[in-house]
């Protein structure tokens, strides 16, 4: 028994899928799957961009808190350091 050439079997993997695709891309079921498929991963999609957006939304208002928190402790020092210089 001869031995399959690499190329040969690298050359049937990449066709394979070319050619089913060629075969069912005329199927209106095939492609009504294939829509279907693409409209729920948008929709996840979708709902995650959405949660992602309320996450950096409190993100950032944290961020704002706690910056604003800090210049009021390092006014509150300056302020306290100033009194005890005098």
């Amino acid at each position: 028994m001869k031995a399959v050439q690499p190329c040969v079997v690298a050359a049937v993997i990449l066709l394979l899928p070319a050619a089913a695709f060629t075969q069912r891309s005329g199927d209106p079921a095939y492609i009504e799957r294939q829509l279907n498929g693409l409209q729920q991963q948008l929709a996840d999609l979708s709902a995650r961009i959405k949660e992602l957006k309320i996450q950096d939304q409190q993100l950032q208002e944290r961020l704002e808190t706690m910056r604003t928190n800090f210049e009021a402790r390092l006014g509150q020092q300056e302020n306290g350091a100033k009194g005890k210089a005098r």
